[in-house]
């Protein structure tokens, strides 16, 4: 009995955990969602639904029973704090439950992963399922309950206005947040993005779009009506194609709060007949100006990714991940030619017995041991330094900015660990290699060419095979 409590208990602690965090952020949601509304009608933005479902499609650990309570007891604390009643809250909390509790059905029912919201038709698969599936299942509920109970704010006699507005927003807060949510980058790409960052100069160009986007929407403020909405499309083009989906997601929302806060008090300001009219419409148009941007980086950024794939293959090596010998020599010759003064080392490295290896124990275990080998090396070098397999066996370093003496501990250290480093083959057997390796240290003006001295290496490394292998020898 003692067995089963404990067994328990990280389970109520999941689900305790669930409960707070998603009541916490869903109370937050609702309540700048309830403070939205215009007059006595739907909000103008209610994110809670979209949060709750990007949220469990984020995280699907808080997707639980406890989660599922705490997104409950948020839609109703929200409602009953600022006011509301509590029969009317109740059926608004079901309808906003039933828009997170479709989509997610009908999502894990299609096996769609959001994970791959940003490879081929993944994201308008999300929508359409979102859309025709939670957002409806949400509105319909709606306006079947809400406006037959005491003290609502919806009306038999527009049924059909407030089915339109309820649905549309739904998907257009949709289209707001679970971008934002879904492409959040995570702490290990946060962290090698600012890294990256710290190597790379700044490019004044890539401000110009956002500039542009701000202009826009400062457009929409000065000169509302109804053509304002068209204004940052241009501009959210332009971002599209320069930012990440992430960046591009922030973006959008921004704009399309603004364009829309903006429309909305405009007609308001005109009548509330006016506003009722077109709310609708406008809903619509800015769904459509949010999506085209995103379905739009997204095939950017695919495109993007693809050249960055294929480019990485011509270039590499596809086994061992190493410059093949054409990149290395063209990487290697660039770089010297771009230097003035600059002191370099060439390592010219040969697996050992490598034919007699592969006849042993097959290629398979011959392509293992390059591998091994290859990730070896890596760790041992730095990450200016390059490294490609020249063919075969035989691989090639360029140690880029050091001493000779430093460069030596480098090939040592290498062969080294080369020699002490076990390859498990099978469950029984495991195998050790060696290495051969040639070094030349040159200095700039007064170095020969890139070829001269890989070849002057590669001597010095059949001149460690002629005296017995595993050792270095650097040319005098």
């Amino acid at each position: 009995m003692k067995l089963h409590s404990n067994s328990l208990a990280p389970l109520n602690t999941r689900h305790s955990m669930a409960f707070v965090i998603v009541a916490a952020v869903i109370f937050c949601c609702c309540l700048v969602g309830i403070f939205s509304r215009p007059l006595s009608y739907l909000a103008i933005f209610w994110p809670a639904n979209a949060v709750l479902l990007a949220i469990f499609l984020r995280f699907p650990k808080l997707s639980n029973l406890g989660g599922w309570l705490g997104a409950f007891t948020g839609y109703m604390l929200a409602d009953l704090v600022t006011g509301n009643y509590f029969q009317l809250t109740l059926f608004l909390t079901f309808s906003n439950l039933t828009n997170s509790m479709v989509s997610l059905f009908f999502m894990r029912y299609f096996q769609v992963n959001y994970q791959n919201y940003n490879k081929g038709f993944t994201f308008l698969t999300m929508i359409v399922i979102i859309a025709c599936g939670g957002c409806l299942a949400g509105a319909l509920f709606a306006i079947f309950t809400v406006p037959y109970i005491p003290n609502t704010f919806m009306s038999t006699d527009r049924l059909s206005i407030d089915f339109g507005m309820w649905w549309i927003t739904e998907i257009l807060n949709a289209l707001i947040i679970l971008p934002l949510i879904l492409s959040f980058p995570k702490l290990a790409d946060l962290k090698l993005y600012f890294k990256d960052r710290r190597h790379q100069s700044f490019q004044i160009n890539k401000i110009f779009p956002a500039i542009a986007v701000v202009f826009c929407v400062f457009l929409t403020a000065v000169s509302t009506g109804s053509g304002a909405i068209l204004y940052p499309l241009a501009a959210l083009i332009w971002a599209a194609l320069t930012y990440r989906l992430f960046t591009l997601s922030l973006i959008n929302a921004v704009v399309i709060l603004a364009t829309y806060y903006n429309l909305n008090a405009f007609y308001l300001h005109d009548s509330s007949l006016a506003y009722l009219s077109t709310a609708i419409s406008v809903r619509i148009g800015l769904a459509m100006l949010i999506l085209s941007p995103l379905i739009l980086c997204i095939i950017s950024r695919n495109r993007h990714e693809l050249y960055k794939e294929v480019l990485y293959l011509a270039n590499h090596d596809s086994l061992t991940h190493a410059m093949n010998r054409r990149y290395f020599f063209e990487q290697g010759e660039l770089y010297l030619q771009n230097q003035i003064q600059l002191n370099f080392s060439i390592i010219m490295m040969d697996i050992d017995h490598f034919k007699k290896l592969n006849d042993q124990y097959g290629h398979y275990v011959g392509d293992q041991v390059l591998q091994e080998f290859s990730s070896v090396v890596r760790k041992n070098l730095r990450e200016t330094d390059l490294f490609a397999r020249i063919g075969g066996e035989e691989f090639s370093v360029l140690l880029t900015n050091i001493a000779a003496t430093e460069a030596q501990g480098i090939a040592e250290r290498i062969r080294k660990v080369v020699e002490t480093t076990p390859i498990i083959i099978d469950e029984q057997n495991t195998i050790y290699i060696t290495v051969s390796i040639g070094l030349i240290h040159q200095s700039l003006p007064n170095a020969p060419s890139l070829q001269s001295m890989i070849n002057q290496a590669d001597q010095a490394l059949y001149q460690a095979k002629e005296l017995g292998r595993n050792q270095v020898i650097l040319v005098h």
